[in-house]
């Protein structure tokens, strides 16, 4: 018994001078605060001059730049279809939609952001898609798209882009 109560004793006691100790002060600490410094304005004007000018590429029809405006692993998302993911599917992607009879297609953003670190940002804006179908019909879609992007070697890249039509299925 009297060893119970030795034990119990001395468990109690190194408890209490345990929680007596004081914390550390930490007035002589300093957190770090740095960051990198980006300047957000100008990668955000360096984002959408990108987007617009990707937007020109696609315009002119040229497969081959607008599919380099994506990363290596980037991923399309395109309406009513699966999505594409990597470089060889991107570019048949852009492939079958710049090569659609008559196309006509820009897109312009509306807003455009950057995450605090510079490396991640993200553009949303409208489209515009005209083409002939199949058919000989014309067709002409409106929307919206939501691209992010990523920095690769110092330049922005899309790596996600995610396009929706306006007009109600029919």
């Amino acid at each position: 018994m009297n060893k119970i109560t030795a034990l119990v004793s001395g468990l109690a006691l190194t408890t209490m001078i345990g929680c007596s100790q004081s914390t550390p002060k930490l007035e002589n600490v300093k957190a770090d605060t740095t960051k990198p410094t980006v300047n957000r304005a100008e990668e955000e004007r360096s984002l959408r001059q990108t987007d617009v000018a990707w937007s020109d590429a696609a315009g002119k029809k040229d497969v081959d730049a607008t599919a380099a405006f994506m990363t290596d692993d980037g991923t399309q998302l395109p309406p009513n279809a699966p999505l594409a993911k990597g470089k060889d599917a991107v570019k048949k992607e852009w492939t079958d939609l710049l090569g659609l009879k008559d196309i006509a297609l820009k897109w312009e953003p509306v807003n455009v952001q950057v995450a605090d670190s510079g490396e991640l940002g993200y553009t949303n804006g409208t489209y515009t898609l005209a083409f002939t179908d199949p058919k000989g019909a014309k067709v002409n879609d409106k929307g919206k798209y939501l691209e992010v992007w990523k920095k690769v070697d110092g330049k922005w890249k899309c790596y996600l882009d995610m396009y929706s039509s306006d007009i109600p299925a029919k």
